[in-house]
């Protein structure tokens, strides 16, 4: 019974494994894989495999693929609630992660396997433009979202041509900065 209930638990951990879209997410779950792994090999009477699988496959291996994808890119995003009624409040945090501009945006920087990190702020444009920490900064207007980022960004030419073949161009603005000087502070 438990050797059952611990290989459908390994099924599940490898679909879960396979259909994340992070990266971060999947090499977790495969952890977590290699530890049911490991008990299994302690039900069957294999304490050697057992360690040397919780030892190597779910300690070395895991800690391995999440240093090397530490030099994978995580692309700060910056949701302005200057302005909107709500601020950032759950409602309004819901309201912008269902907008379809906001969830194609998110899927750009997955499909190319950089790390869409999301932070709602209250800054002013001119801070949020001058904050070091953010690669691309979206405030919503009226009626459209304008995406601010470095004039020599590659991404915001590809964002554009998301938004044209999708479309959605008419909902969204691209705006393109010079050099904005660094300013120190935090969020």
């Amino acid at each position: 019974m438990v050797e059952t209930l611990t290989l459908i638990l390994m099924m599940l951990f490898a679909l879960l494994a396979i259909q994340a879209t992070l990266i971060r997410i999947a090499v977790i779950y495969l952890a977590a894989f290699s530890v049911l792994t490991a008990f299994l090999y302690l039900q069957l009477a294999a304490p050697e495999l057992a360690l040397a699988e919780a030892a190597i496959g779910s300690g070395l291996v895991t800690l391995l693929y999440l240093a090397s994808l530490k030099r994978n890119k995580v692309y700060t995003i910056a949701v302005l609630a200057e302005g909107h009624r709500y601020r950032t409040t759950d409602a309004y945090i819901r309201y912008v992660e269902g907008l379809r501009a906001v969830r194609e945006i998110r899927q750009f920087f997955e499909r190319r396997e950089l790390e869409p990190q999301i932070i709602f702020s209250e800054k002013t444009l001119e801070e949020a433009l001058a904050y070091p920490a953010f690669d691309l900064v979206i405030r919503e207007e009226a009626d459209r979202l304008t995406a601010h980022g470095s004039a020599d960004s590659f991404v915001l030419e590809e964002l554009e041509m998301l938004f044209q073949i999708h479309g959605t161009m008419q909902g969204v603005e691209i705006v393109r900065h010079g050099d904005v000087p660094v300013q120190e502070g935090g969020l």
